[in-house]
């Protein structure tokens, strides 16, 4: 078995010596080969929004396809490999400004290059799990979006096993004087060692981290949408009421069915989005002749040259 760790802060820095610490469990517990990258030593070549990798995922049902850069002009595949050879994920991050680390955003904003992994690990996910850290309490959105790209990678939040965050940890490598962090770490490992097991056994994968709201994703957010209340991660309509005082947030069977991650609503994504570049590729012409309207009217600002 191999697991394959995430780690998006410094060398030797807070989120390696926790990715570090699960690891020594999950090796003494399951004999998993664990190896990790440091996404910030790693260069992404960010996602140009050519869409030509979608056009031939969604319309011409071309799902080997990938990015029209070259695999060798950046670390994406060589990375993704790891990712593919790998039984369990795990996906760290510092927190800066609320969110998590930006080349963590630029490695999601590349995925759907990447030809049929997402049919690979929808169809057999990976275990999952996610941890953060902050210098501070500047973290409310970081934890969520984490093991939101952790989700992609695994295939389902079905397969994420375990989840946590933690503030107040400004220094480099300040975490080894926080043995509370560090045992939770212990935890993690163990969870996602017993779920490896448990897999190999073909029996049911638990979640085992704190719960969220959402009965899927485990957040904790609610967004208004045209009046109603969503989970806005797993688009499900939420019904709300007050209890002694405390806000009460629930979601039916009903709704659950028709969270965009499930099969249903995952076809409806891809259909909506099939539909609306064929629309674009009809009406070629008429995009071609407003754009230039734009094009004409004012320039970006001319950089200097690097």
């Amino acid at each position: 078995m191999k697991v394959f760790g995430i780690c998006c802060g410094r060398k030797n820095g807070n989120t390696e010596i926790m990715m570090k610490e699960a690891f020594r469990v999950i090796e003494t517990e399951c004999g998993a080969q664990c190896n990790f990258v440091r996404l910030q030593e790693a260069y992404i070549k960010p996602c140009s929004g050519c869409e030509t990798c979608i056009m031939h995922h969604w319309v011409n049902h071309d799902p080997d396809f990938r990015c029209v850069q070259p695999a060798d002009a950046d670390h994406f595949y060589e990375i993704e490999q790891y990712i593919r050879e790998a039984d369990a994920v795990i996906v760290s991050s510092p927190c800066y400004n609320l969110l998590p680390a930006g080349i963590l955003i630029t490695w999601l904003n590349k995925l759907h290059s990447s030809g049929d992994f997402r049919d690979v690990v929808h169809a057999n996910p990976k275990i999952g799990a996610t941890f953060v850290v902050g210098g501070s309490d500047y973290t409310n959105f970081c934890l969520d979006i984490t093991n939101m790209i952790t989700m992609e990678l695994a295939g389902s939040y079905g397969a994420i096993v375990d989840k946590c965050g933690f503030n107040f940890v400004p220094a480099v490598g300040a975490v080894v004087l926080e043995d509370e962090i560090l045992n939770r770490m212990r935890t993690l490992g163990k969870n996602v060692a017993d779920a490896l097991l448990a897999k190999k056994k073909k029996e049911t994968i638990k979640y085992r981290g704190e719960a969220g709201v959402c009965p899927i994703c485990h957040g904790n957010y609610l967004q208004k949408i045209r009046g109603k209340w969503y989970c806005p991660q797993c688009y499900m309509k939420a019904q709300l009421h007050m209890e002694n005082q405390e806000l009460i947030v629930e979601y039916t069977e009903e709704a659950q069915k028709a969270s965009r991650w499930t099969p249903d609503g995952k076809e409806d994504h891809d259909t909506k989005l099939a539909l609306n570049q064929k629309k674009a590729q009809e009406n070629a012409e008429k995009i071609k002749e407003k754009r230039k309207e734009y094009a004409d009217y004012k320039d970006a600002v001319k950089l200097r040259k690097i």
